[in-house]
């Protein structure tokens, strides 16, 4: 018998329908595990990126559903994790539920290498600053830390063929990096960040945005070039970003809006949760 209500399960199919009528569709799961990991090692890749590496005995059966799999890390900074139920499909309505002197925080972070062999995941944060509470923790984060995992899902699943255009931002970079690594075919690849000192070892158009609005460079770069027919695209990142990437491929290129994945990670301005 499943752990969520009838009424869950109702309202999260009608979600994915309602979304899939608007992009491509992504990689959905049916249940989503929740459990407590140990930090066990902090990696400083770069001036603003920190890989931190999760144990849990519980990722030793975890199955990922795609290259950008995402997940919720909940965070109690300077107290006890207190974890939410885990009995319903939104963990938002959960955290709701919840005390606020209890009510961990919650931010969503891509699945960079996960190492079922030996319990563990690699993620990637982009630090800057005190922005919000994930950066926040992970600023801080030391070996034998502890924060929740809430599985969530995948969003890239392109066809078998076909030209794939994606286009990121910093913020993306672990999930792109991540398809970029079991991907063979030739792609056309954007990557928008503030300066040059947030660029890593990957192969793309790099462009930076400096004190632009977010997106504006991505958007330039891409609507200067002369593309071959666009099969799939994965446009995320900042939410300027990925609308105005997909607006453009589908209103100037003629592109099939349900062949394109984008997803707004932040929006310039607001916390996103």
């Amino acid at each position: 018998m499943s752990r969520y209500s009838a009424f869950d399960r109702f309202t999260l199919k009608a979600a994915t329908k309602a979304a899939e009528m608007l992009m491509a569709p992504a990689n959905r799961r049916e249940v989503f595990d929740q459990f407590v990991m140990t930090v066990t090692a902090v990696t400083e890749l770069s001036e603003h990126m920190r890989r931190i590496t999760f144990h849990a005995p519980e990722l030793a059966s975890f199955a990922v559903t795609g290259p950008d799999e995402y997940f919720g890390l909940l965070m109690a900074t300077g107290r006890d994790l207190v974890m939410p139920p885990d009995d319903r499909i939104n963990v938002r309505s959960s955290l709701r539920a919840m005390p606020e002197e209890t009510r961990p925080d919650l931010r969503w972070y891509t699945v960079r290498a996960h190492r079922p062999e030996v319990s563990e995941i690699d993620v990637d944060f982009v630090v800057h600053g005190d922005a919000g509470p994930g950066t926040r923790w992970a600023r801080r984060a030391i070996a034998g830390d502890q924060a929740g995992f809430r599985a969530g899902g995948s969003a890239y699943r392109p066809p078998t063929e076909g030209s794939v255009l994606l286009a990121a931002d910093e913020t993306a970079l672990p999930a792109l990096a991540a398809i970029l690594e079991v991907e063979t075919r030739p792609m056309h690849v954007y990557v928008e960040v503030p300066d040059e000192s947030y660029k890593i070892d990957l192969e793309a158009e790099w462009v930076f945005r400096g004190s632009d609005e977010p997106g504006s460079a991505a958007l330039k770069a891409i609507r200067g070039r002369t593309l071959s027919t666009v099969e799939y695209a994965w446009v995320c990142g900042e939410s300027g970003l990925a609308s105005g990437v997909r607006r453009h491929l589908v209103k100037d290129r003629g592109v099939d809006r349900k062949t394109i994945m984008f997803s707004g990670y932040w929006k310039a301005g607001s916390a996103r949760t």
